[in-house]
């Protein structure tokens, strides 16, 4: 080859190092949870497959990348549990082909249809809110008629309200003239709220007695509130181990499923639809749970854990700290104010209102503060001017002749404080014109409104600064649960506090019914027991008389 292409044709500019890797291939590594995995996060322990195809529980996952330095990184590992019971009861029921009925004669669909006098949206709507009461059109309507307040709550108050007949659905409800039977819940509802006289108005003045006690509450209490309750969620160990529990359930529902199973943790949302998955035995996810608490080797544990709602039902009592020394005799006055402090009550706190509140006492403060400040400048105005004038006085006296001015001055200056300062125009040698010379001005008299307000003031403003600081404290404290449950989509902390308040009463009253299962089960139980006891009784005494009557009997034998 021609000199200087011994080693083959030399590559081109830019090529020497062979062909390049392709990006992200090679060198710079890839970063954290690009691929979908958190290098810093260990893998969760696996499930066992399913024996049973399982009913799905519905929750929405959160991301790797959301977890890390949260709660969720310490239950990697799976809590256990009787897998082939729960795949007993919430194994997945398999579908039946519906078969359709013949219509009989004189029979059709359209005789077993209900009428509405609403549309669809509105039907829906009206239905749901119902839903909440769990009782007849006629018995809701019957403690409306009679104002029974048991029922009658604020939140379905409001509730109520919402779904009260307008205009055009009163005219409709009046021009039917059917069977109200064949009407549907929601127009059923509306038929006979139709019955009562001034409906609306009774029940927003019921609204308004009932809401007269939460509204008149102090701001500072409620703040104090909301930041307890979420101290609470942060350090219950029961509700990690529940939570927990949740999680492993969950993924073992869900296995084999790509979106939500074999996840690291669940938004917290979830805990409300526990109610919704029912079991074959008609047991929902939640009666499930308890059931599997109560069973816990350690009967003190488990009835702890049973009863880690009562923390949240009562978060310290009437008096908080900071409170006046007044506050234990006002609760013991008013009981029903006295046991408002628990987890539910924070959850109706509007914390947008608080702030609304703490801006316009600020603007209240900044515009008196301006006030008093200019009070102030006209304070200091008036002093200075008198010490002007005292001090020309002052000078004019030294001026004038006579051996007895010193004494003038002095008898005058006592009986004449409110008199004017002469013009030195009209002063002359005339003992009367002497004694004007003489005269001191009036002192500048005192601003009481001035005094009052500065010392309400400076009380209002260390009153103001306070509010803020535990207001924010608060906020601090909200963060500080969102990261812990690795929440990111949840603004205002009575939203969050809503979420458990209402978890804790589903907890709860799977707890009741749990118990009252055991009893009915118990009861059965005394009832077989005593049952087989007669029968048992019975058997012995047929047996005994067939022996006296054998016994008694002449022996044919022994006849002589």
């Amino acid at each position: 080859p021609p000199p200087g292409m011994s080693g083959g044709i030399p590559p081109p500019p830019g090529m020497s190092g062979g062909i390049p890797p392709p990006p992200m291939m090679g060198g710079v590594p890839p970063p954290p949870g690009m691929f979908g995995v958190t290098p810093q996060l260990k893998p969760r322990e696996t499930l066992s497959k399913p024996g049973k195809p399982l009913k799905k529980l519905h929750w929405e996952v959160v991301a790797l990348k959301e977890i890390e330095g949260t709660f969720w990184e310490n239950t990697l590992n799976n809590v256990k549990f009787d897998l082939s019971e729960f795949d007993e009861l919430f194994q997945r029921p398999q579908r039946k082909k519906k078969k359709k009925k013949k219509k009989g004669n004189g029979q059709t669909d359209k005789a077993e249809k209900q009428i509405s006098l609403l549309d669809s949206k509105r039907e829906v709507n009206i239905s749901i809110a119902l839903n909440v009461f769990k009782m007849s059109v006629e018995r809701l309507c019957d403690s409306i008629t009679h104002i029974e307040l048991s029922i009658l709550t604020p939140e379905r108050l409001v509730a109520l309200i919402k779904i009260l007949p307008n205009e055009e659905e009163v005219e409709a409800v009046r021009r039917f003239k059917g069977d109200p039977k064949v009407l549907s819940k929601p127009s059923r509802f509306h038929y006979e709220l139709c019955k009562i006289n001034h409906v609306r108005k009774r029940l927003e003045q019921v609204l308004f007695m009932s809401t007269l006690e939460t509204k008149t509450r102090d701001m500072a209490n409620n703040i104090r509130l909301i930041r307890k309750s979420l101290s609470e969620i942060l350090r219950n160990k029961s509700l990690r181990s529940i939570l927990h529990l949740i999680l492993t359930v969950g993924n073992y529902m869900n296995f084999g499923d790509r979106k939500k199973g074999n996840c690291y943790a669940f938004h917290i949302t979830a805990l409300l639809k526990l109610n919704m998955t029912k079991s074959t035995q008609g047991l929902s996810l939640m009666d499930w749970i308890v059931e599997h608490l109560a069973r816990h080797e350690n009967r003190d544990e488990a009835r702890r854990i049973l009863n880690f709602t009562k923390t949240f039902r009562d978060l310290g009592g009437t008096k908080g700290r900071g409170e006046g020394k007044h506050s234990s005799l006002d609760a013991a006055r008013n009981p029903i104010k006295a046991a408002v402090l628990n987890i539910d009550e924070a959850a109706k706190v509007d914390c947008e209102l608080i702030l609304q509140g703490l801006s316009a006492l600020r603007a209240k403060l900044k515009e008196l503060g301006k006030d008093l400040k200019k009070m102030a400048h006209e304070e200091q105005k008036a002093k200075e001017e008198y010490k002007r004038r005292k001090s020309s006085m002052m000078v004019a006296a030294a001026a004038m002749p006579g051996p007895n001015l010193r004494n003038n001055t002095d008898n005058n200056s006592s009986t004449s404080l409110t008199a004017p300062l002469s013009s030195p125009n009209t002063a002359t040698n005339s003992p009367s014109s002497t004694a004007n010379h003489t005269r001191e001005p009036s002192p500048v008299p005192i601003n009481h409104f001035y005094k009052a307000m500065v010392t309400q003031f400076i009380g209002a403003a260390k009153k103001s600064k306070q509010l803020e600081k535990v207001y924010n404290e608060m906020r601090a404290k909200f963060n500080d649960v969102k990261k812990f449950l690795a929440i990111e989509d949840i603004d205002k902390p009575e939203d969050l506090l809503r979420i458990f308040s209402e978890f804790f009463a589903m907890f709860d009253q799977a707890v009741f019914d749990m118990k009252n299962r055991e009893r009915r089960r118990r009861r059965e139980m005394l009832k077989a027991e005593a049952a087989a006891e007669r029968s048992a009784n019975k058997s012995r005494s047929r047996s005994q008389a067939s022996f006296d009557r054998s016994a008694s009997s002449p022996n044919v034998n022994g006849l002589r």
